[in-house]
């Protein structure tokens, strides 16, 4: 055999299920990744008994390893693969052993035939490679961020399920890139379900929600945000301070600014895979609502000039 999952574990060939259940429990406590971070050897070992116990720790699968561990001998040592496990029949064989003749066909037919209800010949395996079998399902949860938070990165708690048989939750660190997007997801490969039958792991996928922002508002690279500027500035130009995402500058107002116009700070948005934005400044008008007697005396003899 090319796996043994009784010495993976640690357990006798007779060992009863609760005692495999209590072993398997032991080492996963030693080597999860969470306790090893940065070790991957640690990793492995999870892996192997963590497929070693998806075998041990179901019967039926349990007894076809056993029968693959009594009779692989006889046809040059086959390989248990726990993805293809469940519901055996003659045909299913056929991807365990593989036969370079006629004569080794009839050997496993003498052997099998009569256990596993053959009786007809197996035809020769036919050599390539074995196909992929679907991984676990994935798991989905959802991740509320500021958008300064967003444009700078950050990390966040989770609570995510536990990947494996143990039906328990856990808090997981997650590290949120810089300049990621609404809507934007992360994937954390192998942290969703098990996979049945031996397959692999599930991904989690993360989907990152950014806030509304009150002053700031992003479209792909660039970002947009609004000033107000009074009647005289806008026929006569001046200077206003405005706010970018890393600091505050005088922006010029030109001569006859128009309510709407979209003034361009070049290479004051998001660099995001090498990809350099801009902000764009919104001009809006401020208009008094209460004006002195000065004011309005003002207004009206401007409002006779245009007359």
């Amino acid at each position: 055999m090319s796996k043994d999952y009784y010495k993976s574990l640690g357990v006798a060939e007779n060992a009863s299920k609760d005692d495999i259940k209590r072993a398997f429990r032991k080492l996963a406590k030693q080597y999860h990744p969470d306790r090893n971070k940065g070790n991957p050897s640690a990793e492995d070992r999870f892996k192997e008994i963590s497929e070693a116990y998806d075998v041990l720790g179901d019967d039926n699968k349990r007894r076809q390893y056993d029968t693959m561990r009594k009779y692989g001998s006889f046809t040059g040592g086959p390989s248990f693969d726990p993805r293809y496990a469940g519901g055996f029949d003659a045909s299913q064989f056929e991807r365990f052993f593989r036969f370079d003749s006629a004569e080794g066909m009839d050997i496993f037919s003498d052997l099998f035939g009569s256990l596993f209800g053959g009786g007809k010949p197996f035809r020769q395996a036919r050599p390539g490679r074995r196909r992929q079998q679907p991984k676990g399902p994935d798991a989905a949860v959802s991740l509320s961020i500021t958008f300064e938070e967003s444009i700078r990165g950050t990390e966040k708690t989770i609570i995510a399920r536990n990947p494996g048989p143990e039906l328990k939750r856990r808090k997981l660190r997650v590290k949120i890139p810089a300049g990621i997007q609404d809507g934007g997801k992360i994937r954390l490969r192998g942290m969703g379900f098990p996979g049945d039958n031996g397959r692999t792991n599930g991904d989690l996928i993360i989907t990152v929600n950014v806030k509304k922002d009150q002053q700031f508002e992003r479209k792909g690279n660039d970002i947009y945000t609004k000033a107000t500027i009074t009647y005289p500035q806008a026929v006569l130009g001046g200077r206003i301070k405005v706010k970018t995402l890393t600091k505050t500058i005088n922006l010029t107002i030109p001569p006859q600014t128009s309510p709407g116009t979209k003034l361009r700070l070049k290479g004051m948005g998001l660099a995001v895979n090498g990809i350099q934005g801009d902000q764009y400044v919104e001009i809006q008008l401020d208009i008094p609502e209460n004006l002195t007697p000065r004011q309005r005396e003002l207004i009206e003899e401007l409002a006779r000039t245009f007359e």
